[in-house]
């Protein structure tokens, strides 16, 4: 047996020390630590170790599968405590899932133990809105069918109305409309007050994206088209009130692939490789298409003559000169035109000159510019 190394008592070197010291203090002024009282960090010592002991004997409980009523309790509490500690969620699970077994088919007893998961989560949402582990039980809660949908989605208008752009919010939101088959047509409303309040709330855009692929299956003819005319217009008004907000843009370019097929190569539409790219294009008739690619340019235009530094509106002519190629319609001077329009926007934008390069390159590649 090798002998045991006896204690160094060579103090470590002190550089490392103050490197990890600094580490751990980063973001934190020395100001706002010594504000605190030794007391009260004596205070905070105490409660850590006590919540450490707790979690140890939880996790000791979980390997040896104990599954009792105190245990039940103490996992709750630490989850409050500490909500983004994912173990603690899973063992919950399995004594929730136990408890539900218990009481077999009595429905009143098991939407009593869902209701209280659910209120479980929201203390613990409380304590971090967006903590991935909450939203996910809240969500495999409601999976057991006891639970009123529409007063969950009511929930989430409370919540986006504290944070628009909780993205966990929104796609619980979106979870429990296809559950609870919440009409889309409310929900599109609702995504149009976000907009309204905030132009540049990406994930108000994004619900669109959600909802209407699914109105476009069920939409008449007349119905349809108002939708669409209603979405561009929606988008004008986004780009001339704030034209450099990417959000808006990138949905525009989301809703031309869907109404013309706009990037989307012929022949290729039943091949999804995203849920984004659409399953067929809205407007069929090639005239259609064109009279609206040339709407959208001559708008694209107009703002690029009050703003001519809109990189997000130059970028989107030359795709829809490229769109118009591609149905066989040639402007003069368009090859000389989206040659312009990437050596300008390189010129305006260095940082992401490569980008411009590929899409050059794209543009090029089928249209010979």
């Amino acid at each position: 047996l090798e002998r045991a190394r006896k204690p160094s008592l060579t103090p470590p070197p002190l550089k490392p020390l103050f490197k990890e010291a600094r580490r751990k203090m980063h973001g934190v002024k020395r100001a706002d630590y010594e504000a605190v009282s030794k007391a009260e960090r004596e205070a905070k010592l105490k409660k850590i170790v006590h919540y450490t002991k707790l979690t140890k004997i939880v996790l000791k409980a979980h390997r040896e599968s104990v599954r009792s009523e105190k245990m039940f309790q103490l996992v709750g509490s630490l989850i409050e405590i500490n909500p983004d500690f994912y173990s603690l969620w899973n063992y919950r699970k399995v004594l929730v899932e136990n408890l539900i077994k218990e009481t077999g088919e009595a429905e009143e007893k098991k939407a009593a133990i869902c209701a209280g998961e659910l209120k479980l989560a929201e203390r613990a949402l409380r304590k971090n809105p967006k903590s991935y582990y909450a939203w996910h039980h809240r969500v495999w809660t409601i999976t057991f069918g006891t639970t009123d949908l529409k007063t969950e989605v009511a929930l989430c208008t409370k919540y986006l109305a504290m944070d628009s752009r909780n993205f966990h919010c929104w796609n619980y939101r979106r979870y429990c409309v296809v559950l609870g088959k919440i009409p889309l047509e409310d929900e599109l409303e609702f995504s149009s007050r976000k907009i309204d309040d905030n132009f540049s709330n990406y994930s108000a855009w994004h619900h669109r994206s959600f909802l209407i692929p699914q109105l476009i299956d069920f939409a008449e003819t007349k119905d349809l088209a108002k939708l669409v005319e209603d979405e561009f217009e929606l988008l004008k008004q986004a780009f001339f009130t704030d034209p450099s907000d990417q959000s808006a843009w990138l949905y525009h370019r989301w809703l031309l692939a869907q109404v013309v097929g706009l990037g989307i190569n012929s022949g290729e539409e039943s091949k999804q490789t995203s849920s984004t790219e659409p399953k067929k294009c809205i407007i069929a008739d090639k005239s259609e298409q064109i009279a609206i690619i040339k709407r959208e340019m001559e708008m694209a235009e107009e703002l690029v003559a009050v703003e001519p530094d809109c990189k997000w509106a130059m970028l989107t002519i030359a795709l829809l000169i490229h769109g118009l190629r591609e149905r066989g319609v040639v402007a003069d001077g368009s090859k000389e035109r989206v040659r312009d329009i990437f050596g300008e926007l390189i010129s305006l934008d260095p940082m992401r000159r490569q980008y411009y390069l590929d899409m050059k390159a794209k543009v090029s590649e089928k249209n010979d510019v």
